[in-house]
């Protein structure tokens, strides 16, 4: 099968030391054909309940595309990967079973075509599109859990917005300055440690269009890879990072992949839309450690010397009152 990407091994070199790109295997990286978005909801309603879903894939000028049957996504094996994929008339899609997820088939709303229900990792069914249009389909058994897909053939507008992902926020938001200030998808850090790898999208929906990183802040160990993943048709889209370290390529889908080690953050924005609010960072293990946090109850037990300290009259003042509390304690 050809994947979309492979990972080669990543050696770690300090904070921010080691850069690996991940090889795309077919993909278009030339300039995307962006597509105006037209008052049609059949596809944002089709992956309202796709956990897995970021976006249309554009994978147009290639005559071969594959779609994995039972990645992770919707609680389990139950999901096509990528859900979404744009290609042009005459592609022909090859379906490859992963094995997980138990038995799945592919399923054409308008019954167009149909696998068998199959297992075994490494089974296949394809079928080749001839004219454009849009075909949603999914797996029989599966398709109330989310494991829906769609393929867009040609230049045919739609709307597909990704359903909001359920996230876990950090409970302590690091100092990002102004960083987020004009970024309107930022709701928060995403806590993602305890993963050996994560996921981030490049060219999801939000400041106004597909012109948003997401999540835009992750808060990682030190050892894990960030995967960045291409979605969307409003690219193509380049990042770097704000101290120039790392940069990915200039392009409208396929993957690439980096190591963080060490503590610290690190920012990062798309070169041509970082001043839309395309823009993102990555926390890398305890930025707080060794920072003594003032809570309430702090303030409550140290609010008085703390005032008193600001002037010199009332640390007088505090003083004196301090010596005849010792005073009365003795006698």
């Amino acid at each position: 099968m050809d994947t979309s990407f492979t990972t080669p091994p990543i050696s770690r070199r300090g904070f921010l030391k080691t850069a690996t790109v991940l090889t795309v295997s077919g993909a278009a990286l030339g300039t995307a054909r962006p597509v105006a978005a037209q008052d049609d909801s059949t596809l944002t309603e089709w992956f309202a309940n796709v956990s897995n879903y970021r976006g249309i894939v554009d994978k147009r000028g290639n005559g071969r595309v594959d779609v994995i049957v039972g990645a992770e996504g919707n609680g389990g094996g139950f999901a096509f990967d990528p859900p979404a994929v744009r290609v042009d008339p005459g592609t022909t899609i090859v379906w490859t079973w992963t094995g997980e997820g138990g038995l799945h088939n592919v399923v054409a709303e308008d019954d167009a075509y149909e696998s068998e229900l199959l297992e075994a990792a490494e089974s296949t069914f394809e079928h080749t599109f001839d004219s454009e249009e849009v075909s949603p389909y999914s797996c029989g058994p599966h398709k109330p859990m989310g494991m829906k897909g769609a393929v867009i053939v040609g230049d045919i507008e739609v709307t597909a917005s990704a359903p909001k992902p359920e996230y876990t926020y950090v409970t302590r938001e690091p100092d990002y300055g102004d960083w987020f200030a004009d970024v309107d998808n930022f709701e928060g850090t995403v806590d993602m440690r305890g993963q050996p790898d994560v996921r981030v999208y490049i060219g999801a929906e939000g400041n106004g269009g597909g012109f948003a990183i997401s999540p835009p802040a992750i808060h990682i160990d030190p050892g894990t890879r960030v995967h960045w993943e291409w979605v969307g048709e409003d690219g193509p889209h380049e990042f770097v990072a704000e101290d120039g370290t790392y940069a990915s390529a200039l392009q409208s889908t396929g993957e690439w992949g980096y190591a963080f080690d060490g503590v610290g953050i690190s920012k990062y924005a798309c070169r041509p839309h970082g001043q839309h609010g395309m823009k993102g960072a990555i926390v890398v293990g305890d930025v707080f450690d060794g920072l003594y946090e003032v809570t309430p109850a702090h303030l409550s037990v140290f609010g008085a010397l703390g005032a008193a300290l600001l002037s010199p009259l009332a640390f007088g003042a505090f003083l004196r009152v301090r010596d005849r509390l010792d005073t009365r304690r003795k006698k």
